[in-house]
């Protein structure tokens, strides 16, 4: 009963040595630890998030060419001429360095190069009864071709007729009337020589004489260039140049380059118009003053010619009988390849071959990295066997189109999978 009677013994504290044995106190701070553990991992994972996203937005690194571009002063006599525009100029710039993005583009070409084979005989394409007509499917003096590539046409210069023709390259056709043509320009022009088309717009650029110059290349002419745009009709006159023995006796061409600068070939030198003054100036880029037709500096009648994209001239030299190349600012060119009978037309497939046309009906291809040339095309044993081919060009397949007289002859190239 006494013990009964004894008080409880009072409360003591737990001391601070003993907090670790306090399960209130334990389960508070684990809930704190869980908690710093995930706010690091967060803020670990944002920073990461962050460079991740930084490093996939930051343009990729490409390889950069570096580019020197140096305009020489070109020092060219120049003829005795008269001109009605300002007169060709020298053009003296100083070095400038450019550095652009280089990017390669590997393209499928479907011409075997050397191995290439062609369906013989050929066909007349345009006017296959070869007499100078007038019609939808005829021809009078045609002196030069264009294949737009992206449009599946091709254009022709038709001279005497005073119109260029444009043809499809993809419907059928008659072949005892050849193929029809619709006429898509002719109002103001006057034997056009050239033509050239912008394949992005399919607008014309058309070169012909001057309507108040005489004709024959000999006497003082003038030629001028036409813009024609689509579906106009009516072109606009660009420039103009008048001249004594501007032109030599051959046929007479020019053509432009990616920037748009005009090419005009006349009878010493390739002209080049300057598209920033609005051709109203330009420069000679090829040719000298025609005394020694034969000299690397020299050119004479220079009959057809066409541009790479690196600004290089590839030159059917008429009286020289060669073909010469000029590489942009030369001041001479360098013989492709020389001695020939003749020379008319010239071009360029997408391996790099030339081939160029002679007389008696022959076409020719050359692997400029070997200097081999073979014939692809003879005209012996073929009534045209004595006629000059004019201008040529090749469409993206292949297929070889070039001038005879009053036709257009076409060559079907045979394809891979059958050589």
């Amino acid at each position: 009963m006494d013990s009964l009677l004894i008080p409880p013994t009072p409360y003591t504290p737990l001391s601070s040595s003993d907090d670790n044995n306090n399960p209130v106190l334990v389960s508070r701070k684990k809930r704190i630890l869980i908690g710093c553990l995930i706010g690091s991992t967060l803020t670990i994972l944002l920073i990461i998030s962050i460079k991740l996203v930084l490093s996939m937005e930051s343009p990729a690194s490409y390889k950069t060419t570096t580019t020197t571009i140096t305009t020489i002063m070109l020092n060219q006599s120049p003829i005795n001429s008269r001109t009605t525009t300002p007169p060709t100029v020298t053009l003296n710039q100083l070095p400038t360095t450019s550095t652009n993005t280089v990017s390669l583009s590997l393209k499928s070409c479907p011409i075997r190069g050397e191995n290439a084979r062609w369906i013989k005989p050929g066909i007349s394409f345009i006017n296959p009864l070869g007499r100078c007509l007038s019609n939808e499917n005829g021809l009078c003096q045609p002196r030069d071709l264009f294949i737009d590539d992206i449009h599946d046409t091709l254009y022709v210069a038709d001279s005497k007729n005073n119109r260029i023709q444009k043809y499809s390259l993809t419907e059928t056709y008659n072949s005892e009337i050849g193929a029809t043509g619709i006429t898509v320009a002719t109002k103001g022009l006057l034997f056009p020589q050239s033509v050239f088309v912008d394949i992005r717009t399919e607008d014309m650029y058309i070169m012909d004489f001057d309507q108040e110059q005489t004709y024959y290349p000999q006497n003082s002419v003038s030629y001028q260039v036409h813009l024609w745009k689509k579906n106009d009709n009516v072109g606009r006159i660009l420039l103009s140049e008048v001249g004594e023995s501007l032109f030599g006796g051959g046929f007479h061409c020019f053509t432009l380059d990616k920037q748009m600068n005009i090419y005009v070939g006349t009878r010493f030198f390739i002209k080049k118009w300057l598209v920033s003054t609005n051709y109203t100036k330009n420069i000679i880029v090829a040719g000298h003053d025609g005394q020694d037709a034969w000299a690397s500096t020299s050119l004479n009648d220079p009959v057809a010619f066409f541009i790479t994209d690196d600004l290089t001239l590839y030159i059917a030299d008429g009286v020289g009988k060669r073909i010469q190349k000029w590489t942009v600012n030369a001041t001479e060119g360098t013989t492709v390849i020389g001695n020939l009978t003749s020379i008319g037309g010239i071009t360029m497939d997408c391996n790099g071959y030339l081939y160029y046309t002679q007389a008696l009906y022959s076409v020719y291809q050359l692997n400029m990295l070997t200097n081999q040339s073979q014939m692809i095309v003879s005209g012996k044993n073929s009534r045209i066997y004595y006629l000059q081919p004019g201008a040529i060009k090749i469409d993206k397949f292949g297929n070889l189109f070039f001038i005879v007289e009053n036709q257009i002859h076409k060559f079907s190239i045979i394809k891979k999978k059958n050589i």
